[in-house]
């Protein structure tokens, strides 16, 4: 697993804030196509991208790194080099993860590369990122699993890392999100994953995607954060997959040298295709 050290990114001192302060951006479930008309749902998914992109330029960027968290792709890795191209442009860390219709090692092929990278670890000032894949191989419907080969890696990093604050991305949700069909294609081994993270209060947040929906909740001080997707959502709660009206989005996270983390949804209210 990578580990790389960053500073802040494209600010200045004087633009940061009195506390020292890192913000991220996540990015969900893009799910890109070779054709730029490609639709998931009848929502085209590359200018939702860029519409969320275009949004967070002007409201939110700089940042000191993007954090794209699976379904990087449609099922055709081709499309990771539209991904490249759009987020190159960012002149910004861009981290990595796949999802269930990822091919991680193409995804590695096209992005491994600065400004990229795929899945390690990743530092900015007292907070280390830890970025699991949960892709999995033999997966139909699209569950997934982080596997005890990356368990063993977390607990090593948790521990090397005791005195840093510590947020962990993932794609699969690690807590049931309350839709019978959704909790189906979840993380498979989500209570040996929990039982390691509620060992390691350095932990202070979990950011997964997959759901196409929001989810914000504290769980013994740990904050669970659900992104939605940047193209389509899904009705929460639903027993079935239900597609949502909601607009693209995204989060904005703010980490605090203290350990204290600050998020918000982003929805592109007014949206239209």
């Amino acid at each position: 697993m990578a580990i790389i050290t960053a500073g802040t990114g494209n600010r200045s001192n004087a633009d940061l804030p009195p506390m020292e302060t890192y913000r991220l951006l996540q990015f969900t479930d893009t799910h890109l196509f070779p054709d730029p008309r490609g639709r998931v749902r009848d929502a085209l998914s590359l200018p939702r991208l860029k519409a969320c992109i275009g949004h967070a330029g002007r409201r939110h960027l700089p940042a000191d790194a993007i954090v794209v968290t699976g379904d990087l792709v449609h099922d055709d890795p081709t499309a990771y080099d539209t991904l490249g191209g759009v987020l190159r442009a960012l002149d910004t860390p861009v981290l990595l993860i796949p999802g269930n219709h990822d091919r991680p090692a193409e995804l590695r092929k096209r992005l491994g590369e600065p400004p990229f990278q795929v899945g390690g670890a990743f530092r900015l000032g007292r907070w280390t990122i830890l970025l699991l894949a949960t892709w999995l191989a033999d997966s139909i419907d699209g569950e997934g699993r982080v596997g005890g080969e990356q368990l063993d890696w977390l607990e090593r990093e948790l521990r090397a890392n005791h005195g840093q604050h510590v947020l962990v991305c993932l794609h699969h949700p690690p807590i049931l999100m309350e839709s019978a069909a959704l909790d189906a294609l979840g993380l498979l081994d989500a209570a040996d994953f929990m039982t390691l993270i509620e060992a390691h209060p350095n932990v202070r947040g979990l950011a997964w995607g997959h759901a196409h929906q929001s989810l914000d909740v504290f769980r013994r001080g740990l904050r669970l954060m659900c992104t939605p997707a940047t193209c389509m959502q899904f009705i929460p709660r639903r027993s079935g997959f239900v597609v949502d009206d909601r607009p693209p989005g995204y989060r904005v996270i703010d980490l605090q040298a203290g350990g204290g983390l600050a998020s918000e949804v982003v929805w592109l209210e007014g949206y239209q295709q």
